[in-house]
């Protein structure tokens, strides 16, 4: 964020919104309270003064956990194993309760019908959690799930009708989170799952929330 400030201004002025995603990308299951709160704090500081130098209030305070990884079990292995098993619910609602604290609160996605993503609470949490993961961070990883290492097995992941597995594109009666990433080697398959997306008739909105006071 220090290195692309300017760029971060630019978006902020042309109505996205900078969400927390902690400061240093770690399982928060590998870290204690402490070190957790700092990770969101950190870069809570820094998303003010983002929009403080942009000149507009900053509508609401979103976050997302690096891996989707709650902070709720005992390490980092555990969550790799059983995501969504929570082994230390005390850790995980101390979290939770500090991103309330500090002003988190959870965009009012509508019209997500998936039964195992309302089933597990998810629309509960204060952090955005995402309904449908795109996987391209895969992209070129020998040791990556499904044949997950190539862009076709990738974007053939935009076709399977399985909403109750997380693959729910096809499923029309629906809304998504769709988690998807711009990183430097998959910029060019980026702008391809975009299309695909389009292509699919998929429209992209900016949810409803309550504005940050």
């Amino acid at each position: 964020m220090a290195k692309y400030e300017d760029d971060l201004i630019y978006a902020i002025n042309n109505g996205f919104i900078i969400g927390n995603h902690a400061f240093n990308h770690k399982h928060f299951s590998d870290l204690n309270l402490k070190d957790a709160y700092k990770e969101i704090r950190d870069t809570d500081k820094i998303i003010e003064l983002l929009y403080l130098k942009a000149k507009i209030k900053r509508p609401i305070k979103v976050f997302r956990f690096p891996y989707l990884d709650k902070g709720a079990h005992l390490h980092s292995k555990d969550y790799r194993n059983n995501w969504m098993k929570y082994s230390n619910n005390e850790k995980k609602n101390k979290i939770q309760n500090y991103l309330k604290k500090l002003g988190y609160t959870r965009p009012l996605f509508e019209n997500i019908n998936i039964n195992w993503y309302n089933k597990s609470g998810l629309l509960k949490d204060v952090d955005v959690y995402c309904t449908f993961d795109q996987m391209e961070y895969f992209l070129g990883n020998e040791d990556a799930p499904y044949g997950l290492s190539g862009e076709s097995a990738i974007l053939a992941r935009i076709e399977e009708d399985y909403p109750e597995e997380g693959r729910s594109l096809n499923f029309s009666k629906t809304s998504d989170i769709i988690m998807i990433h711009d990183h430097e080697k998959t910029t060019r398959l980026f702008f391809k799952l975009i299309n695909a997306y389009l292509k699919k008739g998929i429209i992209f909105k900016l949810p409803r929330f309550k504005t940050f006071k």
